[in-house]
């Protein structure tokens, strides 16, 4: 018995060891694996979509499973179009002169010609592929297992715009262009997490949906849960903390009362735009939070942007 006991003992010792190496090493695996899914974020970002195109599909159309697939195809397409509309409107005009220095130019036809041909193949490239959308889109038939309506087509959409990192810039400039008042011109910083959040959001009221409304799949289910729910809380947890850190920067420095915002009916000496909420430096200048912030990271003591006076 005692001879048995000894065996039972080191056969539990050495189970447990094997259990804890092996369970370190799975975990040293996964943790790697995320680390490098979050940085990628092109590819997070796809996956994301896919998992909630999959979900909406389970909910609104579960006859065609693969019009997730076809409307992700079709807004890729449509983005890559609109990108490319937006970079011939801002093309800049062609000429044969080369600025090298600023007192010396020179002549090259062949560099403006190439640029020219290559300019124009894209262009082609561009008809051809919107032709061909609209096509696709016009077809009295469709394609098969393509069915999507106006709901599944308004929510699809509403995500991708918001979680295609194409379109971060963009709607940046949008909502900055709306002056909030609450997000104090951080809109760089308020961004991803605001981002974050709604595709959460979508994201958890998906699930629930899917979970008790449907037989959508326990691994669709738990995939949706893990990437596009509890990582994507992490990354807005650390952009957050981002946030966190720049506006305790700022808090050093009081809001300007609009008596005084009306009475000077000051714009902000940085970016000279009129401002609804400022900052006000000890030397009594004001300026967008986010214009003070950007010249306070710019020096390594912190001086007034105006008066160069030490803050």
């Amino acid at each position: 018995m005692d001879g048995a006991g000894i065996y039972c003992s080191m056969a539990n010792q050495l189970i447990k060891s094997v259990w804890h190496s092996l369970a370190f090493n799975i975990s040293s695996i996964f943790r790697h694996a995320e680390d490098s899914y979050r940085k990628n974020t092109t590819m997070a970002s796809l996956v994301n979509q896919v998992l909630f195109f999959m979900l909406c599909d389970c909910w609104f159309c579960p006859e065609d499973r693969l019009t997730g697939l076809y409307s992700l195809l079709f807004y890729n397409v449509f983005g890559y179009l609109v990108a490319y509309a937006d970079k011939l409107l801002n093309l800049q005009g062609y000429s044969p002169i080369i600025r090298v220095s600023e007192h010396s130019n020179i002549r090259h036809l062949a560099m403006t010609t190439t640029k020219i041909v290559l300019d124009l193949a894209k262009a082609v490239t561009f008809v051809i592929t919107g032709v061909f959308l609209l096509l696709v889109f016009g077809l009295e038939q469709g394609l098969e297992h393509f069915n999507p309506n106006w709901t599944y087509i308004f929510f699809t959409a509403l995500y991708y715009i918001f979680t295609e990192p194409k379109c971060h810039k963009k709607l940046t400039v949008l909502l900055t262009m709306l002056q909030l008042e609450c997000l104090e011109n951080l809109e760089v910083l308020w961004y991803p997490v605001l981002v974050r959040i709604y595709s959460s959001f979508a994201s958890v009221l998906m699930v629930t949906i899917v979970w008790f409304g449907t037989d959508g799949g326990w691994l669709l289910i738990f995939a949706s849960g893990y990437i596009n729910v509890y990582l994507c809380l992490k990354d807005m947890g650390e952009f957050r903390n981002v946030l966190l850190r720049e506006k305790l920067v700022l808090d050093k420095y009081r809001y300007a009362t609009k008596e005084e915002l009306n009475e000077k009916d000051d714009v902000c000496a940085v970016c000279l735009q009129s401002m609804k909420r400022a900052r006000v430096t000890p030397c009594q200048h004001m300026f967008h939070g986010e214009c003070l912030r950007i010249c306070l990271k710019q020096h390594v003591i912190s001086v007034c942007p105006l008066c160069k006076q030490d803050l």
